[in-house]
């Protein structure tokens, strides 16, 4: 799936490369800023005997302060890209998918049903770039958050740090579980989806049948069947969801719990600055939340799944009637008519030339004047060709 999409990110591969770039540059700087804080509450409040140094506190909070602005460039820039890169890949792929439409005879959309197609061009194709866009925020900034935060809290104390073994597994598990069953879920959603559009479509198209044998109540039924079916299917779907986030919060707040506890204790033994015990409880927070993000990420990246495999049936999917076969078979008529004599007489039926062979109809259109409106030429098999003149 992704290998068939990933052509119509062309023209915006350098806005995705640079969104890239600033989302995780941002992520690097907003992680540096608590060890600034903790080094001025080491060093800037609690040195030279507890006096505190007033000119460390305010070189580290300009230079905090020209993180935050750099944080804040590079975030707005990170959006600006997304919100580019997303809306031009969403518009490649509702162009390409529309032309497959126009391709499809028939029988083609009868495979899929007008409804469903329609669904696919909109709905689909919003949840794809809606992914692309959050992709580029927040796929790549909770990974980079993740490992920094992990890298700084074990520069700070190791011994703390051991209470992520217990909390990762547990939270990646929670991801695995969702991942593998919410899946199917979301596939059933898009189905009901088109379920309800097909019957709104038929409603509309026959508006006035329905109207003179008096219909109405029945077409509401069908409706509210259609309805009902959605709104239970999405009940499951996201029900399924939204029990994660309770979940999720309460191992965040044992995890900041069990810190605060154990922290406590390493600071009143003098194992840890105070300083220190503030900064790794808000690398434990990012590395949470970055956690959190990646859960939220792949939900949204399951439904998005179940959309591009659908936009994928249509982009791969084969007209059963196609021109090439057309041509081909007026070619070989055409070329079974070509004889040895071909006629050739204008508007009035009055024959301009007689008895050519097959290679002077590359030469018939120097006949046609500015004066004649056409020329027709009849070949001996009885098949006619419409010459026009050429435009000026």
């Amino acid at each position: 799936m992704i290998r068939k999409l990933a052509p119509y990110t062309k023209g915006y591969r350098v806005y995705i490369l640079l969104g890239i770039l600033c989302s995780a540059g941002e992520a690097v700087l907003e992680l540096m800023l608590p060890k600034a804080m903790s080094s001025i509450v080491d060093y800037g409040i609690g040195g030279n005997g507890g006096a505190g140094d007033r000119s460390y506190i305010l070189t580290m909070g300009l230079k905090m302060v020209l993180m935050a602005l750099i944080c804040l460039a590079l975030g707005v820039g990170a959006a600006a890209l997304a919100a580019k890169a997303g809306m031009g890949f969403g518009a490649n792929v509702r162009d390409a998918e529309y032309r497959q439409v126009q391709r499809f005879s028939f029988s083609n959309i009868e495979h899929f049903s007008t409804a469903s197609l329609i669904t696919r061009l909109t709905n689909d194709v919003s949840s794809v770039q809606m992914t692309l866009m959050m992709g580029m925020r927040m796929l790549v900034r909770a990974p980079v958050m993740l490992i920094t935060a992990l890298v700084m809290a074990l520069r700070i104390s190791l011994q703390l740090s051991q209470i992520f073994l217990v909390i990762l597994p547990l939270l990646a598990l929670m991801v695995f579980i969702i991942l593998r069953y919410v899946g199917p879920f979301f596939t059933s959603l898009q189905k009901a989806t088109d379920g309800l559009n097909l019957v709104v479509q038929e409603d509309l198209n026959a508006i006035r049948v329905v109207k003179s044998f008096v219909r109405e109540d029945r077409e509401k039924e069908k409706f509210f069947q259609r309805s009902e079916t959605l709104r239970q299917t999405a009940e499951r779907a996201f029900g399924f969801v939204v029990t994660f986030i309770p979940m999720v919060n309460l191992i965040m707040g044992g995890t900041i719990v069990s810190i605060m506890w154990l922290g406590g204790h390493y600071v009143a033994g003098g194992q840890m600055l105070s300083g220190d015990l503030l900064a790794f409880f808000t690398y434990a927070s990012e590395i949470l939340m970055s956690l959190m993000m990646v859960a939220m990420v792949m939900m949204v990246l399951t439904r998005s799944i179940a959309c591009g495999k659908r936009i994928v049936e249509v982009l791969e999917e084969q007209p059963e009637i196609t021109d090439d076969d057309a041509v081909k078979e007026i070619a070989a008529n055409m070329g079974a008519g070509m004889g040895s004599s071909i006629t050739i007489t204008d508007d009035a039926g009055s024959q301009l030339l007689s008895d050519l062979g097959r290679s002077a109809i590359q030469g018939v259109s120097q006949y046609v004047s500015k004066k004649m409106r056409s020329v027709k030429v009849t070949l001996k098999a009885g098949y006619s060709v419409l010459l026009l003149p050429p435009l000026q």
